[in-house]
């Protein structure tokens, strides 16, 4: 099956656990697209209501999404995933680690 590179983002963040978040480059790079972390940005923000969105931020554990930060803090909280004083969260801590490659 050849799936869009939008539609494999999408795979892939449906497979992020609760309680676990994956960096917009981490995606790329299961991809093997390592440099197109701001392509996966773009399929995110059209990406269907049902996928866990809120479950991907930047890769130093900040939230990208200016317009839905206070949305996504609550529901990555929600979860059980702490924020630091910074506003970040402790990726070394709650990213995620896929058992497979795309």
């Amino acid at each position: 099956m050849n799936l869009s590179f939008f539609a494999q983002v999408y795979e892939i963040v449906g497979c992020i656990p609760e309680g676990k978040v994956a960096s917009y480059g981490q995606i790329a790079c299961i991809l093997d697209c390592p440099r197109n972390a701001r392509v996966v940005g773009w399929a995110m923000c059209q990406c269907p209501p049902d996928l866990p969105w809120f479950r991907v931020v930047r890769s130093d554990g900040s939230l990208a999404n200016k317009d839905f930060y206070e949305l996504q803090r609550v529901m990555l909280e929600a979860e059980g995933i702490p924020f630091l004083p910074d506003g970040s969260i402790a990726m070394e801590t709650y990213q995620w680690s896929p058992d497979f490659q795309a």
